[in-house]
């Protein structure tokens, strides 16, 4: 009778044990994927500034004075002229955010696409990257925001301001719908990115 006793405690201390070991091994495997997902966000977000800043601060390079630089400026929406690849002819940069349904297959419902486009090509816009927010804000030289409604403010604008969030697409373990504070995220505000030639 002790022997079937010590055989089933055994197994009972056992299985304890082994749970312990499973959640343990969950954990830290959660750990090593959030830190994962961290250092892609982050990378994600680098390489998306950089592009963006690169081209900004070009912005009416090689433009005379007296013709158009913004030909649109929106929240979600910008298109400037400059000689983007200092080749003596006048390009034209499009940057614009695309629609929720592009990451639809994605577990993160408010995940979408910054594009760009150099001369109209590529014809649906290289993918810069992904992103959950993403506003460009216009400021004349002063520094005050301008109210893009107005047509004549495309000719003011001297600085631009860049916010944008990233988040990962998914994340770790199965649940349909997981709470926002789950998604690794990274934000970025460029406050007054200025182009020396808009500054004329």
């Amino acid at each position: 009778m002790n022997t079937i006793l010590d055989i089933i405690g055994a197994t009972m201390v056992g299985g304890m044990l082994m749970l312990i070991g499973l959640h343990l091994l969950d954990t830290s495997t959660q750990h090593f994927y959030n830190n994962g997902d961290d250092l892609i966000v982050q990378q994600n977000l680098t390489g998306m500034t950089h592009t963006l800043e690169w081209d900004l601060k070009k912005m009416g390079y090689g433009i005379p004075e007296w013709d158009s630089v913004v030909l649109t400026a929106d929240s979600a929406d910008l298109i400037f002229r400059s000689d983007i690849d200092r080749d003596n002819t006048i390009d034209t940069v499009h940057y614009y955010v695309g629609p929720l349904s592009d990451m639809a297959h994605t577990q993160n419902p408010d995940d979408r696409y910054l594009y760009r486009k150099v001369n109209g090509l590529p014809a649906n816009g290289f993918k810069v990257g992904v992103v959950t927010t993403f506003r460009f804000d216009y400021l004349n030289q002063d520094g005050n925001e301008l109210d893009m409604g107005i047509p004549a403010n495309l000719t003011a604008v001297k600085m631009v301001r860049i916010t944008l969030k990233v988040e990962n697409t998914a994340v770790y373990g199965n649940e349909v719908n997981p709470d926002k504070s789950k998604y690794q995220s990274a934000f970025w505000q460029q406050t007054r990115l200025v182009s020396r030639n808009l500054r004329r």
